[in-house]
């Protein structure tokens, strides 16, 4: 109950950039305290080489992804599982480069210690974001419609009108997209580099999420297939991402649902980063 109220209370006054930063940055603090600190101390050492001030950091390193996005990387933080919810078939498939593709691409480079340290690195850096993505309903599917034949982009064409929560932010959700990478409203904008206060924020706000969801209370939490991971997402989304109508303000029910969800998704992605960390590089 105790780390119920904190995470209530966070999610109301923290700051940071949804799931693109704070949430990410969440998933990489739940993967660090469950990590060895051999490992944690080699994932340290590989994030100094060509590091920027906003990403030299285990926490921080999880957002690089994003300031690196490009045409050719973009694709990677995602995969498109394409469906609808008017009854009508859809032949649309995801593109081969991918988030899957992604997450076994640089899991290969990570694990061979014979590689140079700054191209491992880099892997590192993809997969502490990616494993992340991969875990948020919306980076694994794109609803098809009439009006969007070739998907809304994972619910970016699907717009929603802010709720009171989030009136006090300079760029609030305006699509489903937006809003689930905030957890609906668990994951508010931080700034980095993180100083101490934005630090000692993520951590407790990965402290409410462990509490609520203990590593051995969740089921499956073992598999390190990225594809059944991605799968996993899919289901979410079909099942609760799209339970709502657009164009409308998403109701405290909605909301709540999205935040619990989130906050469930989040404490998987950390142990299963850790996981797979550990086997790559132990």
């Amino acid at each position: 109950m105790k780390s119920f109220i904190i995470l209530a209370s966070l999610a109301a006054t923290a700051s940071a950039f949804a799931w693109h930063d704070t949430g990410h940055m969440v998933v990489a603090e739940i993967a660090r305290q469950s990590l060895s600190p051999k490992i944690v101390a080699e994932c340290e050492w590989l994030l100094k080489m060509n590091a920027e001030p906003k990403s030299d950091n285990f926490l921080t390193a999880s957002c690089w992804a994003d300031d690196h996005k490009t045409r050719e990387n973009g694709p990677w933080h995602y995969i498109n599982y394409h469906f609808r919810t008017d009854g009508k078939e859809t032949d649309n498939k995801p593109e081969p480069q991918n988030v899957v593709y992604a997450i076994n691409r640089f899991s290969e480079v990570l694990r061979d210690k014979r590689k140079d340290p700054k191209e491992r690195a880099e892997a590192l850096r993809f997969l502490l974001h990616f494993v992340g993505d991969i875990h948020q309903p919306l980076h694994a599917v794109a609803r098809d419609s009439d009006e969007h034949p070739e998907g809304d982009r994972g619910g970016n064409e699907f717009k929603v009108l802010p709720t009171d929560r989030h009136k006090d932010l300079q760029r609030p959700p305006t699509n489903l997209h937006s809003l689930w990478d905030m957890g609906g409203n668990l994951f508010r904008p931080s700034v980095r580099p993180l100083d101490d206060n934005g630090k000692a924020s993520i951590i407790r706000i990965a402290n409410a999420i462990k509490g609520r969801h203990p590593l051995m209370s969740l089921s499956n939490v073992n598999n390190l297939d990225p594809e059944g991971w991605a799968q996993e997402s899919l289901a979410i989304a079909k099942e609760s991402v799209y339970a709502l109508k657009e164009n409308e303000v998403p109701s405290p029910e909605y909301m709540r649902k999205c935040e619990d969800i989130s906050a469930k998704r989040v404490a998987y992605a950390g142990y299963r980063l850790a996981a797979l960390l550990q086997k790559l590089m132990g």
